[in-house]
């Protein structure tokens, strides 16, 4: 497992393109490190309370806390944010593009703090940077295997190299279901227990089919074939056909596969000559979606079955 416990302001400002981010003052500062993807507010610092301003985060300056700082005297004012930009925060971001106090530039300037001003609303901008950062920040792995998008159930397929996985999944996107990931999935929890799977961007839209070689898929099948990431579902590990294994036939079972702490529904498929695989795996995401809804085929028929073997109770009626 990887854990990118941190990333940089300056990685914030490139990877957040759409809030325009413009930099007032610090710019020594990009490579402050962010380790938290919650952001704060920090109203009650400039207040003067400062135990419970948390390090390495990103502070957001809005309306109300600009307004706070331009209604102080001027030598009160640099001191609360000289006393502020004491802990270790990672940058400040100035909402709604606000002007902004000579002070506030000169000490995050003098600190290496970088400040950056977006036009967004403070709202919209916590949202935006709150998830980015739990992207970012989120315990990730890599796998090997082929992650398709079949009836918006993510099912990630595993398996020995060369046992059919991609021939399975270029089968279901020829049927009309679509590629995610082939031959590594990069897998992130998000919180609390969502897995999400993607390709790296240099493998997106890619498969590698033995015998042809490199295919790309967006181009061959269309737009419509690939996406990007996508929850993982359902986990089937493909495994040779062993005519002495004792398979699971009735699906009273439900075993469980571990990923980064998530319990996902987990299918062992033995594969031979003559099983059709990609029908069977779009039979198994339809089944998926039956039981996340409430219908367990293998336990109504275990239910009948029972009710029919216990014994009936005689009825009598009842005499004049």
């Amino acid at each position: 497992m990887n854990t990118e416990t941190s990333i940089t302001v300056r990685e914030l400002k490139e990877g957040l393109k759409r809030l325009q981010f413009e930099i007032l003052a610090g710019e020594k500062g990009l490579d402050n490190k962010i380790s938290h993807y919650r952001i704060q507010k920090p109203g009650l610092a400039l207040a003067g309370f400062l135990k419970h301003v948390h390090l390495n985060r990103v502070q957001i300056l809005g309306e109300t806390e600009i307004t706070y700082l331009f209604g102080l005297p001027r030598e009160e004012r640099t001191k609360r944010i000289q006393d502020f930009i004491q802990v270790s925060i990672s940058c400040i971001v100035i909402t709604k593009g606000q002007e902004v106090p000579e002070e506030l530039l000169e000490e995050t300037n003098k600190a290496n703090i970088p400040t950056l001003r977006t036009s967004m609303t403070s709202a919209a901008c916590i949202n935006e940077i709150n998830a980015f950062l739990e992207y970012r920040l989120a315990p990730s792995v890599s796998m090997h295997g082929v992650l398709v998008d079949v009836y918006e159930v993510g099912v990630l397929m595993l398996g020995e190299s060369g046992i059919g996985k991609s021939e399975c999944a270029l089968d279901l996107v020829v049927r009309g279901h679509r590629l995610v990931a082939d031959d590594i999935v990069f897998i992130k929890r998000i919180f609390p227990n969502k897995l999400i799977g993607a390709a790296s961007e240099t493998l997106q839209d890619l498969m590698e089919v033995r015998g042809l070689g490199i295919i790309n898929i967006k181009d061959l099948f269309g737009i419509a074939s690939v996406v990007h990431q996508k929850e993982v579902n359902l986990v089937i590990k493909f495994v040779d056909w062993q005519s002495s294994t004792d398979y699971e036939r009735l699906g009273l079972t439900e075993r469980k596969l571990n990923i980064l702490n998530v319990e996902l529904p987990y299918i062992e498929m033995p594969v031979g000559p003559g099983r059709n695989i990609a029908i069977i795996v779009e039979v198994a995401a339809r089944n998926q979606l039956l039981k996340e809804m409430g219908f367990h085929s293998a336990e109504e028929l275990n239910k009948k079955l029972n009710k029919k073997l216990l014994p009936q109770t005689p009825k009598f009626e009842a005499g004049p």
